[in-house]
């Protein structure tokens, strides 16, 4: 969508997405108005930040599409070419992560507060952005539902499109993370009060949330966006970004108990030798199949049987980050399963539904180790 000013044309997404970051840049200047981030600390995070977000959301797009610009459109060149549409959310936040860490080192201060004071607004930049998507063509679009209890009761969340007599609902994606964006921000102020938080942990927690949200989300939507045959790219991404997150607080935890990280990722051997067992007697799909290849099968399930004994006889393994670990690989297992029997479902909410109690579980286990490890600092 554009419109027209004194004979300039312009983008209804790009005025969308301007003003949410200045709404951003406005919040994180309010909040942090009495502390050493100031004004002109946010305002040289915000004049990198810009740029970098933008550039490195081109990059993680045109990573992603690499085919399209190479073979389709035979002209690479216009990976470049920003204002042709493409974007990334998750490169964005990477760029706004260096950023951070470009400002930290020319105001001289600690990178992980500061990330954490950037991150504590940061939800109402993703509101805007999410809201910005409806001004596209067709993207945060999801699947059509039939008529019926949800989609009266809850409008909002659903477009119509009419095709003659047919009507069709399409859940609003876009809308749906928009509320997300909010659940964040909130979710964000709450753990800011927490005590015994340490410097990053906010920020940890904030990607581990909102990449718990896009294996859920990304899944939702039929829009085409950054997907690799079959594989959606912002759901690795999401995935990476939680079990990031809960490798750093597992360290902590196992330092703090006295526990030793090779024996407990060790352990995590047992979710991943149930997968490979699973896809010998009943492949995942086409691509993930083992069933014409047992005996290369029952080789890689021994090779880790003895890197697992091996380990084992190795004492400081931490009982909790083992069954932590288990419990977070498996979850990852189920959400990769769920999201192959997806396709011709005739039971898509409740798998929807059943993937964002997955998505939940995926943030409570970071959460659940950083909880007692700020009790533990709190009293110290």
């Amino acid at each position: 969508m554009t419109f027209s000013v004194l004979g300039l044309t312009g983008s209804l997404y790009g005025l969308c997405a301007g003003l949410s970051v200045l709404c951003y840049l406005a919040a994180a200047i309010w909040l942090h108005r009495k502390t050493q981030f100031n004004a002109d600390t946010v305002l040289t995070y915000g004049i990198l930040g810009i740029p970098l977000g933008l550039v490195f959301a081109r990059i993680v797009f045109s990573a992603a599409n690499y085919t399209y610009f190479l073979q389709t459109l035979e002209q690479p060149a216009k990976m470049l070419y920003v204002w042709d549409g493409g974007l990334s959310m998750s490169g964005m936040l990477l760029g706004l992560v260096l950023a951070a860490l470009l400002t930290a080192k020319l105001k001289r201060l600690i990178f992980s507060s500061f990330l954490d004071a950037m991150v504590l607004p940061l939800g109402v930049l993703l509101f805007g952005l999410r809201l910005a998507e409806g001004l596209t063509e067709g993207f945060g679009i999801g699947r059509s539902i039939q008529s019926g209890t949800l989609t009266q009761s809850l409008p909002f969340f659903f477009i119509n499109e009419t095709f003659g007599t047919l009507e069709l609902h399409r859940i609003a994606v876009f809308r749906l993370e928009a509320v997300f964006a909010l659940i964040i921000l909130g979710l964000m102020f709450l753990l800011k009060l927490r005590k015994g938080r340490r410097p990053g942990d906010l920020s940890l927690l904030f990607f581990a949330l909102y990449g718990a949200g896009q294996v859920l989300f990304e899944s939702m939507r039929s829009d085409g966006h950054m997907v690799i045959i079959f594989i959606r790219v912002q759901q690795v991404l999401g995935l990476l970004a939680v079990l990031v997150a809960l490798g750093v607080f597992c360290h902590r935890y196992g330092t703090r108990h006295g526990a030793r990280d090779t024996v407990t990722a060790a352990w995590t051997m047992l979710p991943i030798m149930a997968v490979i067992l699973w896809m010998m007697i009943f492949p995942i799909n086409h691509v993930l199949d083992l069933s014409d290849h047992i005996w290369l099968g029952i080789g890689v399930l021994a090779a880790m049987g003895v890197y697992l004994g091996f380990f084992l006889r190795i004492r400081g393994a931490n009982l909790r980050l083992i069954l932590t670990w288990i419990a977070a690989l498996l979850t990852v297992a189920a959400c990769v399963m769920l999201e192959f029997s997806m396709d011709g479902s005739q039971t898509i909410l409740r798998d929807y539904s059943l993937l964002g109690g997955f998505a939940a579980l995926l943030f409570l286990y970071p959460l659940s180790l950083f909880l007692p490890l700020s009790r533990v600092e709190a009293k110290l």
